[in-house]
C-alpha cells in the first residue's frame, strides 16, 4: 500500500508541475526550446492561445473571412485578424514595446531547395518554413502553403542575420526579420510600427512580433538584443 501511495503521489506531483507551466513554457517545451524571458518584460498569464487585442462584445473573435484576410478589418479587429491567436504577450516595462510570441505546435512547411543551389538560401530553407511569413505578407492565395517560388520571392524581402548570430543568441540554425504593415491601424492606441523576427532550427520555430512606436522602432535592434538566450533550442 505504501508503494502504491508513493506512485500516486509522484503522478499527482508530475501533473501539478505540468499544470503549473505557462502556455508559453508548454508550447516551447513541445519543440525542445527552453524559455527565459528578459526581466524587462511582463508575461501574460494565459493558459491557452490568446488574441493580441482583448475579445469583447465590441471586438468579437474574427470571422472566417477576416481570419483569411479576405475582409478588411480595422482598429482592434485588425490585429486579431492579422496575427490570429498567439502564444503569449510580453509587455516591456518602459511601455515602448510589446512582443507577441507565436510558437507553432510542430515543425512546419514544405521542403524547398529544388530550384536553388545557393548555400545561404538553402540554410534558411532548411531551418525556417515560409507558411506564416507568407501570411504576414498577405502573399498569394491565403488558402495554400508557400510554394518554393513564393518562398524564394519572400526570401528576397527578408533581413538575414548571420548564422553565427542565430547560434549565439538562440542556438538556432537561422534567423530572419521583416517589417509588418499595420495599414495605419494602431495597436493599444500607441504602437504604429511592427517588426517580425523568425528563429528556426530544423523547421521548429519561434516568431517574435515586436510592436513598436515611431520612437522605439529606431531602437529595434536594442530590443532584439534583450532577447539573447530568451529562447534556446536544446536539441
Amino acid at each position: 500500500m505504501k508503494i502504491k501511495s508513493f506512485i500516486i503521489l509522484l503522478l499527482v506531483l508530475g501533473f501539478t508541475s505540468l499544470s503549473a507551466q505557462s502556455f508559453l513554457d508548454q508550447s516551447a517545451a513541445r519543440l525542445g526550446i527552453t524559455v527565459n524571458i528578459p526581466s524587462q518584460y511582463q508575461v501574460s498569464k494565459n493558459e491557452s492561445h490568446i488574441y493580441p487585442a482583448e475579445i469583447t462584445a465590441d471586438n468579437p473573435v474574427p470571422d472566417l473571412a477576416q481570419q483569411y484576410q479576405q475582409k478588411m478589418a480595422t482598429g482592434k479587429a485588425f490585429f486579431n485578424s492579422f496575427f490570429g491567436t498567439v502564444t503569449s504577450v510580453l509587455k516591456h516595462n518602459n511601455n515602448e514595446c510589446v512582443v507577441l510570441v507565436f510558437i507553432p505546435p510542430g515543425r512546419g512547411g514544405s521542403n524547398y531547395g529544388k530550384i536553388t543551389t545557393d548555400s545561404i538560401t538553402l540554410n534558411v530553407f532548411k531551418h525556417i518554413s515560409f507558411g506564416r511569413i507568407k501570411r504576414d505578407f498577405s502573399y498569394e492565395s491565403p488558402y495554400n502553403d508557400a510554394s518554393e517560388i513564393a518562398a524564394l520571392e519572400l526570401y528576397s524581402m527578408l533581413t538575414h542575420y548571420p548564422v553565427l548570430k542565430a547560434k549565439e543568441m538562440f542556438n538556432a540554425g537561422a534567423m530572419v526579420s521583416y517589417p509588418l504593415n499595420f495599414k495605419t491601424n494602431v495597436f493599444l492606441e500607441k504602437f504604429t510600427r511592427g517588426r517580425a523576427v523568425v528563429i528556426g532550427k530544423d523547421r521548429s520555430e519561434v516568431y517574435l512580433y515586436f510592436m513598436l512606436t515611431d520612437k522605439s522602432v529606431i531602437e529595434f535592434e536594442q530590443y532584439l538584443g534583450e532577447f539573447n538566450s530568451a529562447f534556446v533550442f536544446y536539441q
